[in-house]
């Protein structure tokens, strides 16, 4: 072959070559206009170049929420494309896949029988038969509790009447995620039937021992403590030896810079404020609690040994309890999965992991824990205890680790359940259960009774603290 023409074919060819590579490299540009259903969360989409509408869906009906503007939700949401028919959004440690589907989701919604009592109840009962993931592991008949419930309720069962049913129900599962939200035209109904004035006047009793027993741990061990959020973290050392850190719940981590000078309700009014404002919460919590979590290190790290007490905290966002514990570790850890209730199976198990932040503590860290102890604080205690350099001392914790499936029924009133099952990496569940501590001290589940405990304890000295300064100061003593 002619040298010429042959240059011109290996030319021609290493040109044609490069091109098709450039067209590979190209991302292709995938319309997400269509409907999308959730692999889980019995939930659905459909997108539209400047609307999003949302759907909860199960197979006795299906609800519509309130639509979205498309920029403001992808704004909010993280989207990966993973085909033209499957998609993943991302918020903050959450991971929901969809698959595109050719369902018409208003078709099963039936607006003649919103208000129904009958077609309300089928929806709820539906929802739990098909989402709820903790039958077995909290003993329930859900078919029996049909069976129970379904005949008090006809077309002229009255709302509140319909309410009380719902929660009676709801209320033999013994979940503490669970909830059934009263409608604001149904709270004085509410309170006149349950007659619950005392009631509340047990609880306001009780929320005002609770802060005696935190305030006065603060007061009795701490020299010079210092909080932020108005005291949902506070900190401090013990002895010089000993850093405390006194983390109320998972919830209030967001940072505003909004003065603490300010009163309660103002500090919170302005909190929430921002909050509901923001583009994407988690993200405020998750960057929140990064920055108060490098201030405190910096601040008392230098210390020997570290107190972390969860026995206070009720739980809220799992993002707040990686970024904490991310400031313990020392290299990168998976330490729990999570799976969502599929039919009658589950989806693919997702791993939780740490990475250690900028600003760690890695000597001796003690976790205090209790009964009071819940859902995302369990998360923390289950990090935690993948590290060797972690004790946890107090009692078994709650047992309650999904996160909350929000729902709304066809009447407007919303409700909560569980739908997620979070275990070690060696696949254990502690659903029902709680986490043992290494150390156990024989605090009370009731939560009255756990905080008249801690004030008679504090009388002598926390246990639980003590247990610590005993500890390290054999070990300073041995050096």
């Amino acid at each position: 072959m002619n040298k010429l023409i042959l240059i011109f074919f290996i030319s021609f060819f290493i040109i044609s070559c490069q091109q098709n590579k450039k067209k590979l490299l190209e991302p292709q540009k995938i319309s997400l206009n269509g409907n999308w259903e959730y692999n889980g969360f019995g939930k659905a989409i459909t997108i539209s170049d400047s609307i999003i509408k949302s759907y909860h869906i199960s197979s006795a009906g299906n609800v519509s929420l309130s639509d979205n503007n498309s920029k403001e939700y992808f704004d909010y949401y993280t989207i990966d494309t993973l085909s033209k028919d499957t998609i993943l959004l991302k918020d903050g440690v959450k991971i929901f896949k969809l698959y595109r589907s050719n369902k018409d989701f208003n078709q099963k919604i039936n607006v003649n029988l919103a208000n129904d009592p009958k077609y309300n109840f089928e929806v709820l009962w539906t929802t739990f038969n098909e989402q709820y993931c903790y039958f077995k592991e909290r003993n329930v008949n859900w078919e029996t509790l049909y069976k129970k419930y379904e005949p008090q309720i006809d077309s002229g069962t009255k709302p509140i009447e319909l309410y009380l049913i719902f929660e009676k129900m709801l209320e033999e599962i013994n979940d503490s995620h669970i909830s059934i939200d009263v409608p604001d035209d149904l709270k004085e109904d509410y309170k006149s039937a349950k007659n619950n004035v005392a009631s509340e006047n047990q609880n306001e009793n009780n929320g005002a021992l609770e802060n005696k027993v935190k305030s006065n741990i603060i007061e009795q061990y701490l020299e010079e403590p210092k909080s932020f959020n108005k005291g949902s973290l506070t900190y401090g050392k013990i002895n010089n030896d000993i850093g405390y850190l006194q983390i109320q719940n998972m919830v209030a981590m967001a940072h505003y810079n909004i003065p603490d000078s300010l009163s309660n309700k103002k500090f919170w009014d302005k909190w929430w404020g921002n909050l509901n404002e923001a583009k994407n919460y988690h993200d405020d919590v998750r960057e929140g609690t990064r920055l108060m979590m490098d201030s405190i290190i910096d601040d008392i790290g230098d210390v020997k040994a570290f107190i972390i007490d969860l026995r206070f905290n009720g739980g809220g966002f799992d993002d707040a309890s990686v970024e904490i514990l991310n400031h313990f570790v020392s290299t990168n850890t998976d330490f729990a999965t999570k799976k969502v209730r599929l039919g009658n199976g589950f989806t693919e198990k997702q791993i939780m992991s740490l990475y250690p932040s900028k600003n760690t503590f890695n000597g001796k860290t003690y976790v205090l824990t209790s009964h009071q102890t819940a859902s995302a604080a369990e998360v923390f205690v289950l990090g935690a205890k993948k590290l060797s350099n972690v004790k946890t001392i107090g009692s078994t914790t709650e047992g309650v680790f999904s996160d909350i499936l929000r729902k709304k029924l066809p009447n407007g009133w919303t409700y909560g359940l569980s739908n997620m099952i979070y275990e070690t990496m060696a696949g254990i569940s502690y659903e029902n259960v709680g986490i043992e501590p290494d150390h156990t001290l024989n605090y009370p589940k009731d939560s009255k009774e756990f905080y008249e405990y801690l004030y008679e304890d504090l009388k002598d000295g926390d246990e639980a603290i003590e247990r610590v300064i005993s500890e390290i100061k054999t070990i300073n003593n041995d050096i």
